[in-house]
């Protein structure tokens, strides 16, 4: 009984040997399109397929072009229209070569990425022309191959700066590349007001106030384009002191007012006025006012009121000159060299 257990485990055994041994040969057939006359059809774009190289072998007479591999398996494409394609290769980037020809004899090549390349193949199909596709690498297992019409290219920008107003001179930064790995041919900016740019970083100054849509066209080599457009707006804002009334004299302990006359003639805005007194070691501050100043016609100014006790120390200096500063609270000043104003001097007694 004992020898006819053991026998049984012996034919057990060596079944299992069996069966691990044929197993890789089941998993790692050949592909069907390891040779030239088995190119697999492309039959749709987009397409997507992949592939084992494993067993995949090189046939005796194929191209090398820009790689040569022991392991390769073909495409074949046929497109009824004329237009650029892409294709590419993954992962690791496989070699990728491009031909026309019935024959492996009569090949004529399109074009090559080699191995590792990182780059797609890009080439101009013509409708009814049968495109062979020779994909390898001796470093992969498997390889994903991928067609398709090439992309338009991907079109960004953006505007230095912020607030603009019709003083600022605005520099544009483009954002291109184009996926098929051709590259960019030429530029051409639409700054939305009647002017137009083919610099690839311009500036621009927009000459008045509005919302103006700018837009960015870029053309590839091959004159694939594609646009992108962004909003920019443009306001100005802009106050200036006109006038700074102090008295023409003073006694040490006397309260005096003092007014300032801010001129706004655009928007609406909040400013701050901040009054200083001068000193023997520059400016003090005195004090400040914050309030609406509305958009009013040239000549017409918004009053801003302040009191200042003169001090003992402008008797002894016999005279004291004020300063204003304008602020606008919620907006940046397009002029700010009006913003500031010195007084005549006060004279003290």
């Amino acid at each position: 009984m004992v020898r006819r257990h053991l026998a049984r485990l012996t034919v057990a055994f060596t079944g299992v040997i069996a069966l691990l041994v044929a197993a890789p040969t089941a998993a790692f057939a050949t592909p069907g399109n390891d040779d030239f006359a088995g190119a697999l059809p492309v039959e749709a774009l987009p397409y997507s397929n992949v592939q084992d190289l494993r067993t995949a072998t090189a046939q005796d007479g194929e191209p090398t072009s820009c790689f040569s591999s022991t392991r390769t398996v073909w495409y074949s494409y046929t497109p009824t229209t004329t237009r650029i394609l892409t294709g590419e290769t993954g992962p690791g980037y496989p070699g990728i070569a491009i031909y026309t020809g019935s024959s492996l004899d009569s090949l004529s090549e399109v074009s090559c990425q080699p191995p590792h390349g990182y780059t797609p193949v890009t080439f101009e199909a013509q409708a009814g022309t049968t495109y062979l596709f020779r994909i390898g690498a001796d470093f992969a297992e498997q390889v994903t191959f991928r067609l398709d019409v090439a992309p338009p290219p991907v079109v960004d920008f953006y505007a230095a700066g912020v607030d603009h107003n019709t003083f600022d001179t605005i520099p544009f930064w483009p954002s291109v590349n184009d996926p098929a790995g051709l590259g960019i041919a030429r530029y051409t900016w639409d700054f939305g007001d009647g002017t137009t740019s083919d610099t690839l970083y311009p500036n621009h100054r927009f000459t008045a106030d509005g919302d103006y849509t700018v837009t960015l066209t870029a053309w590839t080599v091959d004159g694939r384009s594609n646009s992108v457009s962004h909003a920019i707006t443009i306001r100005t804002h802009d106050v200036s002191i006109v006038r700074l009334s102090v008295p023409s004299t003073a006694r040490a302990g006397q309260t005096v007012g003092i007014t300032v006359n801010v001129q706004n003639i655009r928007y609406d805005e909040n400013v701050q006025v901040r009054l200083y007194r001068g000193s023997p070691d520059g400016y003090e501050y005195v004090g400040d006012v914050t309030q609406p100043v509305p958009a009013r016609t040239v000549g017409r100014t918004t009053a801003f009121p302040f009191t200042y006790t003169v001090a003992a120390d402008d008797r002894t200096a016999g005279k004291v000159t004020f300063q204003a500063v304008a602020e606008v609270v919620q907006n940046r000043d397009a002029l700010p060299a009006d913003n500031e104003l010195l007084s005549t001097p006060v004279r003290v007694r």
